[in-house]
C-alpha cells in the first residue's frame, strides 16, 4: 500500500482528505506544522507529499 504524507492544518480539510485517501486504499499520514512534515519527510517512507499552500509556521520545501 502507498504512504501519503497530508501537511495540513485545517481539520475539516484533513477529516475530509482522509476519508477520500483511506477508501482510495492510501495509507495517510498527518503533520500539521512544517517541523512535523520535514521530520517525517525525511524518513523517506512517502509515496506522495500533499503541501497545504498557506501553514501558520511557514513554507515547507522537500530538500
Amino acid at each position: 500500500m502507498s504512504r501519503i504524507l497530508l501537511l495540513e492544518d485545517d481539520l475539516s480539510l484533513i477529516n475530509g482528505l482522509t476519508f477520500a485517501f483511506q477508501k482510495a486504499g492510501f495509507e495517510l499520514d498527518i503533520a500539521r506544522t512544517v517541523k512535523e512534515a520535514d521530520t517525517a519527510w525525511t524518513e523517506g517512507k512517502y509515496y506522495l507529499l500533499i503541501l497545504d499552500v498557506s501553514l501558520p509556521d511557514g513554507s515547507y520545501s522537500c530538500q
